[in-house]
């Protein structure tokens, strides 16, 4: 089973009208979201069930994934808080 990445995860949650309390999207046609500030350990707990850790997973783990994605080119840090953008190439994969 090949390992989802997560961005891939994330999308997963932004599609899912359950997850609209934890993660939504801003601008979808621009590939814009944001975290919910109430929500954000809650989705990053998932994320490291869904991974398989044996460790808690924080936000603040996670936003730092987040940033790592940004040398890519995969997603960006957006001016707001708490809001990332999905690059156009990885919109096209995933929608």
């Amino acid at each position: 089973e090949k390992k989802i990445r997560l961005f891939q995860f994330l999308f997963d949650m932004l599609e899912d009208p359950k997850m609209k309390h934890c993660i939504s999207w801003v601008q979808p046609s621009s590939g814009i979201f944001q975290f919910s500030s109430q929500n954000k350990e809650n989705l990053a707990k998932i994320w490291g069930i869904r991974k398989g850790n044996r460790k808690t997973m924080t936000y603040q783990k996670m936003a730092r994934a987040l940033r790592n994605y940004s040398k890519t080119g995969e997603i960006r840090k957006v001016k707001h808080k708490l809001t990332y953008q999905f690059s156009d190439s990885v919109l096209k994969t995933l929608k």
